[in-house]
């Protein structure tokens, strides 16, 4: 009888250290609940004076933050936000025909979420550029974005010097215009 209880004890300690381990979320997954905070439409405006909307939703059961930006009739972008282990990735897919894939990076201040280039697709193109960094800041019922574009043909140290300015660009600030979650 004391064996069985023991194990028995023993067996529920196990299943309950297992439990709280599962619930720690790394610092990506931390960051990709944040960025599912902006789920809804927002507006913004281009330094031109060009509005624009942003809608994120979620897909796939949850798992897929769907970014698209309504650039004007016709013209869309989106970019999709994922988990891959302990990373979270976006992959960003332009107008201009290329899709580069970037990840973010761990910063001290979980309202800002930086994503540096890591590879892509379609950049093959020499008269076109790609996303090589972006950094979001979340506030309370806006967000702010600076995006850092690089030519498809830049040099490494081109490439680097960019990443290394990456949230200097003017920010364009986004509004809620309607909420559909989160």
């Amino acid at each position: 009888m004391r064996l069985a209880s023991s194990s028995l004890l023993s067996l529920l300690l196990w299943a309950l250290s297992g439990a709280a381990l599962a619930q720690v979320p790394t610092p990506a997954a931390q960051a990709f609940e944040r960025l599912k905070t902006l789920q809804g439409d927002w507006q913004g405006a281009f330094p031109d004076g060009r509005r624009h909307t942003v809608n994120y939703r979620l897909s796939a059961a949850g798992t897929v933050l769907v970014e698209t930006w309504q650039l004007g009739p016709g013209r869309e972008s989106m970019t999709l936000y994922h988990l891959d282990g302990d990373r979270l990735l976006a992959t960003h897919y332009c107008p201009q025909g290329n899709q580069p894939r970037l990840q973010w990076v761990p910063g001290p201040d979980p309202d800002v979420q930086r994503f540096d280039f890591v590879d892509g697709t379609g950049l093959d193109l020499p008269d076109r550029s790609h996303q090589h960094a972006f950094v979001t800041r979340i506030g309370e019922g806006t967000y702010s974005r600076s995006e850092t574009y690089v030519g498809n043909q830049a040099t490494a140290d081109e490439r680097a010097e960019a990443a290394a300015a990456a949230g200097a660009e003017a920010a364009i600030v986004y509004t809620r215009i309607e909420s559909s979650g989160g």
